[in-house]
């Protein structure tokens, strides 16, 4: 497998965050996912704290689509910037990360009572 994808994404506390993802190979054709298992972790920056899971359903398995979602009552305790991955297993059984990066933090100020 190849290095993952990098890319920063910005998490704003007590909204829910869902970042669209489509698997595709280097020739830019979709991957066929099906069988795929997803998992993703929003981690502190040192990497020794977890966040939060992600949860990621797909959206078509056929045509690599899923979504990384956290929901506002997640969001709502996240309070430092972090950084994440997402690991693949494959219907084979073989793991590789796909996608990784820096989490920024953005307080928000509407969600507070």
């Amino acid at each position: 497998m190849t290095e993952p994808g990098k890319y920063d994404i910005t998490i704003h506390q007590g909204a829910t965050f869902e970042l669209p993802v489509q698997y595709k190979d280097s020739a830019g054709t979709p991957v066929n996912m099906s069988g795929y298992t997803i998992s993703g972790t929003l981690w502190n920056r040192l990497g020794n704290s977890k966040l939060a899971t992600f949860s990621t359903p797909f959206v078509s398995q056929p045509s690599g689509m899923f979504t990384m979602r956290l929901e506002a009552t997640t969001t709502s305790g996240i309070t430092e910037q972090g950084q994440y991955d997402v690991l693949i297993t494959t219907a084979a059984g073989d793991k590789f990360y796909l996608l990784e990066g820096n989490a920024f933090w953005n307080p928000g100020l509407s969600w507070r009572p």
